[in-house]
């Protein structure tokens, strides 16, 4: 699966980038090529929709997102469809944990004390856009636009306009609700892993995600967990594939591909010395049409 965050900031003019330490923003319009692509991000971000459309899937879930709209899209893996008679350009602000938990932190008495909902689970959060946010973001194009570059204050200054304007706004509860537990550890490991474990991504991707090195993330994960992440995502792949193979119609490959394994014959295999027969045998033995 490819970094979205690592793939827009490697790349060339086209994607205008401003920056700020670990801060990332990026103005760019759709270089996918495919339909449908795998795509995570190791960082939470905020997408701005300038013009065009997508769709964002994750599991059950699908987010519409068109001109105008605006979503909080939390770190983790998620595909993406293209729509060809569309375009997609967009504005990109990647904000690491640490420095969301400071502007809540900053910001948590101005912007109001009111009940806030339950924390969703939902991968993205679609956020309400004031006319004020509306004209926020558009006066974004200019300093992405500036030949001689936008002075790093004065990104900081623009991200924290961002986030105020937001997290103000009371229909954007469940994001004020999110990032208010964004510095909880464990629950962010349970929730990352419960998230993302069908996603072919590697234990250093995972440990990325979560804001650890590799050996924090296994130590962490078999407190957690009580075994090695390795083990814990067959586990859990394989049960979700058996589901699908009694409970859908869906191919044994595109099983395979659903449940984040690497091939269909690595399945084959590790299904087999799971359950005992082959995928398609412990489904009844009946024979697919080629895709």
């Amino acid at each position: 699966m490819m970094n979205v965050h690592d793939f827009l900031q490697s790349q060339g003019d086209d994607f205008k980038k401003l920056s700020f330490k670990d801060l990332l923003f990026v103005h760019y319009r759709c270089p996918q090529e495919e339909r449908y692509s795998a795509l995570y991000t190791h960082l939470n971000y905020i997408l701005y929709v300038i013009d065009g459309k997508k769709i964002f899937h994750h599991g059950d879930y699908f987010y519409p997102l068109n001109t105008g709209a605006c979503a909080f899209i939390r770190k983790g893996g998620f595909h993406q469809e293209r729509f060809f008679d569309k375009g997609w350009q967009v504005m990109a602000f990647f904000i690491p944990d640490h420095y969301l938990r400071s502007v809540v932190a900053e910001y948590q008495h101005s912007v109001g004390v009111r009940p806030l909902p339950r924390m969703t689970d939902e991968p993205v959060i679609t956020l309400h856009v004031t006319e004020l946010s509306h004209d926020f973001f558009h006066s974004m194009i200019s300093y992405f636009l500036e030949p001689a570059g936008v002075p790093e204050p004065l990104v900081e200054m623009k991200v924290k306009e961002m986030m105020f304007l937001l997290l103000s706004d009371p229909e954007n509860q469940a994001l004020l609700a999110y990032l208010s537990r964004i510095d909880d550890k464990e629950t962010s490991l349970r929730e990352v892993m419960e998230a993302n474990f069908l996603y072919n991504l590697s234990l250093d991707e995972f440990a990325r995600i979560t804001n650890r090195s590799l050996s924090a993330f296994k130590r962490d994960f078999l407190a957690l967990y009580g075994m090695p992440p390795g083990k814990w995502l067959l586990q859990r792949r394989l049960d979700h594939a058996e589901r699908l193979l009694l409970h859908s119609d869906k191919l044994v490959a595109d099983v395979a591909d659903e449940c984040g394994f690497e091939s269909q014959t690595h399945f084959n295999r590790v299904f087999k010395d799971r359950f005992g027969m082959a995928p398609l045998q412990y489904r009844g033995g009946k024979i697919e049409p080629e895709r």
